[in-house]
């Protein structure tokens, strides 16, 4: 017998915990890198040898491949970024591009032909099977690989044409995504905004689903993810404002979600769930940006908690109010600390997003400080995190600091680096300072 050369796929056969069910596959004709092919929780893989890699939701549709040098991802809304590694200098880094429509549909093809094609070598008996080690997985027989493969191969442009147009059919205007819930599953009580939107982002119309609304928007978004909802374990009830809604509001849509979807926090030590247990989330996030009145109290936050609200992120453009007037907040710090208190005392999880470069250089000085001296003053405890988000990422290079004096290059690195200096007494204090790029969103 040929002995096959190492690769990513040979390495996974023998010891890639994470994929419970999986099996090797080689040309019976001839040497040939292995193919591995195997479900982890709520995904399913195919490795050709080192590459390339293919992923894909438990529905049949690819999320993540790696082509050649290029990783490519396909968001929910079926389109694609490309991501390079390039050389700049001495350095190597990573440049995102947004693929053209005939670029999207040409990597559907070669995916979708990739199944087409395994489906034909197990069919015509041209595979030979090499078992994962006795014990460490369940072997993935043939009959169960075939019938993924063809729900695969399901995905042909008509099917990404529809499901397209049911994702636009869906959501509203998509809201900034809190750093917590990057595989969040969004469910949208409202959209838009109502003049005001974190860090002068983007605005649209705002629009308040009622009850009724938001329950069919619920199952829309049900049908719409399917099996991926078994990837998340986060439900963002969307958007910034769904918070200062009255709070019989707020419970009436926490309430829907939890009729919608099976709630079940996480145990320690629980095993990750089998490939037909139903999806379920562990809990429910939402983001909050204006501290003013009306914001829910502590009776409220704790009824809130009740229903399986399990972490906030508070939207804070600037602990300057100077600075904060240029996005058009009105609160006082003191608004800030009552929330805060509220959350915390309600045993709510709580994290901060701030922005890096807000004010422009006229505020550069006074935002940094402020902006240290109001978080250090907030009663944040080890666990809490603050992310800094690059502020030019949101608004409009025009509008940037309010009058279009926008921190930029080496201003802005600067402050960036003045920024984790006035906030290395927080990291003391156990509280994670990360950074956070939008770039990150609908992947």
């Amino acid at each position: 017998m040929t002995q096959l050369q190492q690769t990513e796929a040979s390495c996974l056969l023998q010891g890639g915990a994470l994929y419970r069910s999986r099996v090797g596959l080689v040309p019976a004709s001839g040497p040939v890198d292995l193919l591995f092919a195997g479900f982890k929780d709520g995904a399913f893989s195919l490795y050709c040898g080192d590459a390339p890699i293919y992923h894909f939701d438990l529905e049949g549709r690819w999320q993540r491949a790696y082509v050649e040098v290029t990783h490519y991802l396909k968001s929910l809304d079926t389109s694609v970024h490309a991501i390079d590694r390039v050389r700049q200098g001495a350095n190597l880094v990573l440049r995102r591009r947004a693929l053209r429509a005939d670029e999207i549909r040409d990597l559907d093809l070669q995916v979708r032909g990739i199944a087409l094609g395994l489906i034909a070598e197990l069919d015509g008996g041209r595979l030979r099977r090499q078992e994962p080690p006795l014990g460490k997985a369940q072997p993935l027989d043939n009959a169960a690989l075939r019938d993924f493969l063809a729900r695969i191969a399901r995905w042909d442009a008509a099917a990404w044409a529809a499901h397209h147009r049911q994702y636009e059919a869906t959501y509203g205007p998509l809201p900034l995504l809190p750093p917590d819930c990057q595989n969040a599953v969004v469910l949208q009580a409202t959209y838009g905004s109502a003049g005001l939107s974190f860090g002068n982002g983007p605005a649209s119309g705002h629009v308040i689903r009622s009850p009724a609304e938001f329950q069919q928007h619920v199952l829309d978004v049900a049908r719409l993810v399917g099996r991926r909802l078994l990837q998340t374990r986060i439900a963002f009830l969307a958007s910034g404002d769904v918070l200062r809604r009255p709070a019989d509001d707020v419970m009436t849509y926490l309430e829907i979600v939890g009729r919608a979807f099976t709630i079940a926090p996480r145990v320690q030590g629980q095993t990750e769930p089998a490939l037909e247990d139903p999806p379920h989330v562990e809990g429910i996030y939402a983001f909050l940006d204006d501290f003013s009145a009306p914001c829910p109290g502590p009776g409220a936050f704790q009824a809130f908690r009740q229903c399986h609200l399990e972490h906030v992120t508070l939207g804070v453009e600037s602990g300057a109010a100077r600075v904060r007037d240029l996005y058009h907040k009105s609160w006082c710090d003191e608004d800030l600390r009552a929330v805060v208190a509220d959350v915390k005392s309600a045993g709510i999880g709580l994290s901060v997003l701030t922005l890096v470069g807000a004010g422009g250089q006229e505020h550069a000085d006074s935002h940094v400080e402020q902006s240290a001296q109001l978080f250090s003053s907030l009663g944040l405890t080890r666990g809490d995190t603050l992310f800094l988000l690059d502020e030019r990422q949101l608004a409009d290079p025009a509008r940037e600091g309010g009058d279009g004096n926008a921190l930029m290059g080496e201003a802005w690195t600067r402050q960036r680096e003045r920024f984790k200096q006035a906030l290395e007494p927080l990291r003391e204090r156990g509280i994670k300072v990360l950074p956070y790029s939008l770039e990150k969103q609908w992947a």
